[in-house]
């Protein structure tokens, strides 16, 4: 009996020693992916962490929604605000904002800003994340005035660029003609997206295969070595070898001939790529408000 503890003793201190390197490396492994997402799922907002804001996300001046849209309106920014984790406003107006495209756009940019800043919007902090939708009904003798100009803060301001701006004007104005309503719908929808993007590039595993997949790695890992027994080499490279020393072949490589083959390399004369533009519209970039605060943005005529 006491013979067999310690076979099986022996045993046990062998296969721990084979695979230690393996094991060692798993627990590493775990530990650092268990690590990493807790850091992740801290560091993740739970909720809301701004108080000083209105909860109004809503404000038609222009008169262009019914109350019931208005109301489903709000319903539909609180449900994609809280997927998104960003504040996300609309703002209608029906005034002359500027005679030249230039100036039109310049005033838009800075009323979206400072009504933004003035009531301290921002979905992780007063002046953070959100975007502010503000769309202009004013229609002069030339039909200049009516656009829109989209403000960012905070993550919004490094998300939407011109691509994603694009995605968000274009996806309202296939409707705004038609239906305000479903054009402002279609637009929160397209914020939330953009909003949620950092969430699916680095979604995090769950728990569940954090825990589990480098435990099934290593038993996979184990249970094809153990089936490999190591064999021992019990014959040497010279054993049949007469005298004990192998005879090697003289090889010698003969040089014959050279040949250079030229080929010109063209090489474009052109310069980098420039940024994109809007046609009909105007890019406020990232720039500081009047009240000190950054964001983002830009607009388009219609």
């Amino acid at each position: 009996m006491a013979m067999d503890q310690e076979i099986k003793a022996e045993a046990r201190r062998q296969y721990f020693k084979y695979f230690r390197v393996w094991l060692i490396a798993t627990a590493i492994l775990l530990v650092a992916a268990i690590v990493a997402t807790a850091v992740k799922y801290i560091s993740r907002p739970a909720g809301r962490g701004n108080t000083s804001a209105p909860a109004e996300r809503v404000y038609d001046f222009a008169d262009v929604l019914t109350d019931e849209e208005e109301k489903e309106l709000r319903a539909y920014i609180a449900e994609c605000e809280e997927k998104a984790k960003i504040d996300i406003v609309i703002v209608t107006t029906n005034e002359p904002f500027g005679l030249v495209e230039s100036e039109k756009f310049n005033v838009m940019m800075n009323y979206a800003d400072d009504f933004w800043d003035e009531r301290m919007y921002g979905y992780n902090r007063a002046y953070g994340d959100g975007a502010l939708l503000l769309d202009n009904w004013y229609k002069d003798e030339q039909g200049s005035q009516m656009g829109t100009w989209l403000s960012t803060s905070g993550k919004m301001e490094s998300i939407v660029g011109a691509y994603e701006e694009d995605q968000i004007l274009d996806a309202m104005y296939a409707y705004i003609e038609q239906d305000a309503y479903k054009a402002y719908r279609a637009a929160v929808k397209q914020l939330a997206y953009w909003g949620a993007a950092d969430e699916r590039e680095n979604p995090g595993l769950p728990l569940g295969a954090i825990v589990f997949l480098p435990l099934v790695i290593a038993a996979v890992y184990i249970v094809v070595h153990l089936r490999q027994a190591p064999a021992k080499d019990t014959t040497a490279a010279t054993a049949y070898v007469a005298g004990g020393k192998p005879i090697m072949k003289e090889k010698t490589d003969t040089f014959l001939r050279k040949s250079v083959t030229k080929r010109r390399i063209e090489t474009s004369s052109g310069g980098g790529g420039g940024g994109g533009s809007h046609s009909g519209g105007g890019s406020g970039g990232h720039h500081t408000s009047s009240g000190g605060h950054s964001h983002g943005g830009g607009g388009r005529s219609r």
